[in-house]
């Protein structure tokens, strides 16, 4: 069985997510998977962010304190603010 690299893996991973790939390219896939721990970071984020979207009309999202702190901290640096509130 052919072997994998990163790039392949994440131009098909909407189809390989999606469960549209072929068998064979399906199974190099999760070869690749079980021994590359970056992509298998970004296929879970893809998956949990499909799965949070479909949710997201419906179910809100309950942050704990310190991921709430922490994402403010995070867009503060990244707005140059220092994440006071805005109205």
């Amino acid at each position: 069985m052919k072997r994998l690299d990163c790039e392949t893996v994440l131009e098909q991973l909407s189809e390989f997510i999606d469960q549209e790939t072929r068998d064979e390219l399906c199974e190099q896939i999760h070869e690749h998977l079980t021994r590359c721990k970056d992509c298998q970071v970004k296929v879970d984020t893809v998956r949990r962010t499909i799965l949070l979207y479909q949710a997201g009309s419906t179910t809100p999202i309950q942050l704990s304190v310190s991921a709430h702190d922490g994402l403010r901290a995070a867009l503060a640096g990244a707005y140059g603010g220092e994440g006071e509130s805005r109205g």
